[in-house]
């Protein structure tokens, strides 16, 4: 072999072996990076029992990151936020997923310090915001909120919005460790406003008990003008019977608010106070609105000082509980004043025996009228009285098809037919919210079902989505939202957005307790399955989507069964093209009809085998 050759077979020799060496290496690499992070940053599914532990080890992680120089490294603290994630995701129950969120926003607030980049910053809000909204109970919600109030004041440059964080803290944790730092930080925002017509808190909604003080009308000749950007009070509305009373107050715009009981005697009965802070009594208010419903006997407003608005409701007997919770677009202050006891019907108390006898009369003379007796009364008078909703109406027309199709008018047709099928299938009576295309507040629809003491609430609507291709028939009860679909279709049908659908939900824990989840779900399951059904039997490809969960305004604060179900969606064009037929609209409202009879008989079925 010539000395050429063989130097050739070395160089292809130490080729092979560089080769080698190098694939190895490449080889290598994964388990390097393997070993280099912890054990438990790899675990993709922790073991429930080890959740705790695992957390622990993240933590000891992220501050090992904070006070070393492994803490310069963007990978390490990435290793961090997955290890977060991962034990967040494994257990979104447990006790340490609040913490795994509160640590995520620390993690990113720490990024941020280091890249200075927007993107870091966006995921700390976002991780704080999800705490806030899945975890309202949680300890470290007030404090996401504090520091989400920082972020945009000082990160951000968002005043208006970190004031919003800040007066949450002080309307839904007030006796927290965090509720006089975010009434500190008001307060500066506010003296350093660029715009002093607008009030730094005007944003948001605030609940705190404070020492009443005795009322001084006369102030109120003494007002400062619009310019001092005092928000106007409108004329107060309300809606009542002996056993339930809504009182709502509108204002021009966001106020923050403060609200006392007074425990009464004999002489001087139970008092709620609502004072509304930069505010101003507008010239058309009546100042005295009689109310004398067995519950409330008036209700009283006066400019109690030259920026505060005082509300005092005063009560005619011991009322059991009361709720304050708002609603945007217009902002508007809601008080549901309840009462336990069955006390005696206004009317019938105050009327003379004679009166009281001419009206018994003519109800026998009824009775004796009717040949044969309706369902409802067979079955017992258990569902005496239903409250269909029809929603939307005059200046909202709901959701809208680009042939021009209106969510308003296709609902109203639908629920005048449900009523209809009702009546003569129940011999119940039925009342709707609307009968024609006027506009009606989302409050007021609830409020007419209390004040009449409907013994079922239900609203109905029409869908849409982003996506064309979504069809079917879906139903909800009032509960907090599972999903960001369900939030996104709360926002739309309370014409408000998902951010105030999230703040929404922590007033909600405390609203759902009158709330009837169970009656309301066996009212939702058997008008979604009768729809779905019967619907079936005539349409091709109706979708049954269930029935769901989610904070809608229309349901809050009923007394009975209530639901408010999707019969379609008019983004789809197949299911627009139905939503124009007069036979699928009439269909619609059988299948309803059908379901409500459903649970009417279930309810009595029940009570029979219970006596």
């Amino acid at each position: 072999m010539s000395s050429r050759m063989r130097q050739g077979t070395r160089s292809a020799r130490q080729g092979c072996s560089f080769a080698f060496s190098a694939c190895r290496l490449l080889l290598w690499i994964p388990v390097l990076l393997l070993l280099a992070t912890p054990a438990w940053a790899h675990q993709h599914h922790p073991r429930p029992d080890d959740i705790s532990r695992q957390y622990e080890q993240a933590k000891a992680y992220s501050q090992e990151l904070a006070a070393s120089d492994k803490g310069k490294s963007r990978n390490s603290w990435l290793t961090s936020v997955t290890a977060f994630r991962r034990i967040y995701k494994a257990a979104p129950d447990h006790e340490v997923a609040p913490k795994c969120l509160f640590m995520l926003g620390k993690i990113f607030q720490a990024m941020y310090a280091q890249s200075g980049k927007p993107r870091d910053l966006d995921q700390a809000v976002s991780a704080y915001e999800e705490l806030t909204s899945r975890y309202p109970r949680s300890p470290l919600a007030d404090d996401a909120f504090f520091i989400l109030g920082r972020i945009y004041l000082v990160d951000k440059k968002e005043p208006d919005k970190a004031a919003l964080a800040y007066t949450k803290i002080i309307a839904i944790y007030p006796e927290g460790d965090m509720a006089g730092a975010a009434k500190e930080q008001l307060l500066q925002i506010k003296h350093v406003a660029a715009a002093p017509e607008v009030p730094a808190a005007q944003e948001a909604d605030r609940e705190k008990c404070i020492t009443p003080q005795a009322t001084n009308e006369s102030q109120s000749k003494d007002l400062p003008s619009e310019k001092t950007g005092l928000t106007t009070v409108l004329p107060i509305h309300h809606w009542s019977n002996n056993r339930y009373t809504r009182v709502v107050v509108e204002t021009t715009g966001p106020v923050t608010f403060k609200h006392q009981t007074l425990t009464g005697n004999e002489a001087s009965p139970r008092r709620i106070y609502i004072d509304l802070e930069n505010c101003r009594l507008s010239p058309e208010t009546v100042r005295n609105i009689p109310i004398g419903d067995g519950l409330l006997r008036q209700i009283r407003n006066a400019q109690f000082d030259p920026k505060t608005v005082r509300v005092v409701l005063d009560t005619q007997s011991n009322i059991s509980n009361y709720k304050v919770f708002t609603l945007s677009d217009p902002f508007r202050v809601v008080i549901d004043v309840m009462s336990s006891g069955g006390a005696p019907d206004k009317g019938e108390k105050s009327m003379g025996k004679e009166k009281l006898a001419r009206k018994e009369k003519k109800g026998v003379l009824a009775a004796n009228k009717e040949e044969t007796p309706t369902l409802a009364r067979q079955l017992g008078l258990g569902i005496k009285r239903i409250v269909i909703d029809p929603g939307h109406g005059g200046k909202d027309p709901g959701t809208c098809s680009p042939s021009g199709l209106k969510e308003k008018d296709i609902v109203l047709d639908v629920a005048l037919k449900v009523a209809k099928i009702l009546r003569e299938k129940l011999g119940c009576e039925v009342i709707l919210t609307r009968d024609r295309d006027v506009f009606v507040p989302l409050e007021e629809r609830t409020a007419i079902a209390n004040a009449k003491e409907a013994d079922l609430f239900l609203s109905i609507h029409v869908n849409a989505a982003p996506n064309h291709d979504a069809h079917g028939i879906e139903t909800y009860v009032l509960d907090l939202a599972s999903n960001k679909e369900a939030m996104r279709l709360a926002a739309m049908e309370n014409a408000t957005s998902a951010k105030q659908i999230s703040d929404l939900q922590s007033i909600l824990l405390d609203l759902m307790q009158n709330s009837k989840i169970n009656e309301s779900l066996k009212l939702a399951g058997l008008v979604q399955e009768k729809m779905v059904n019967g619907l079936n039997q005539k349409f091709s490809d109706v979708s049954n989507l269930g029935v769901k969960k989610a904070p809608f305004v229309v349901l809050i604060g009923a007394q009975m069964p209530s639901i408010l179900t999707e019969i379609a969606f008019l983004s789809n064009p197949e299911e627009e093209k139905r939503l124009k037929n007069e036979a699928y609209l009439t269909d619609v409202a059988t299948q309803i009809s059908g379901g409500v009879a459903q649970y009417v008989e279930s309810m009595s079925l029940a009570r029979n085998f219970n006596r």
